[in-house]
């Protein structure tokens, strides 16, 4: 399995997810400290879930819990599920992502074979 790495302000940016997926990686991590602020909890959700999709990859946003950071670490599945989600609260979870899934979705929608510039 192959990890790419962004950090907290990169997670509005795209094209760095695209070249990461475009190298292989099946898992793309987030470290944050997301600020907050109006409808920032709803921008980090949204993002985590539109780069899942757009690269058919896991999304693991890790971002600090309130009251320094809007909290919601959450791992994203391929086709944007919210898998998990430790809400506001600090805490640790283990979660399994499966290489078959990013697969399938990886076949079902050949975003990257299809693409066009």
């Amino acid at each position: 399995m192959r990890f790419g790495l962004m950090t907290c302000y990169d997670l509005r940016f795209p094209e760095l997810a695209r070249s990461l997926a475009d190298a292989g990686v099946q898992v793309l991590l987030v470290c944050s400290s997301w600020v907050p602020g109006e409808h920032k909890t709803e921008q980090w959700l949204a993002l985590n879930a539109a780069r899942a999709i757009e690269n058919s990859v896991y999304m693991a946003g890790v971002c600090q819990a309130p009251p320094v950071s809007v909290g919601r670490s959450v791992l994203v599945d391929p086709m944007g599920v919210v898998e998990a989600d430790l809400g506001l609260e600090p805490g640790v979870r283990t979660v399994e992502v499966s290489l078959e899934t990013v697969d399938r979705v990886r076949e079902s929608f050949p975003m990257f074979r299809q693409r066009r510039l």
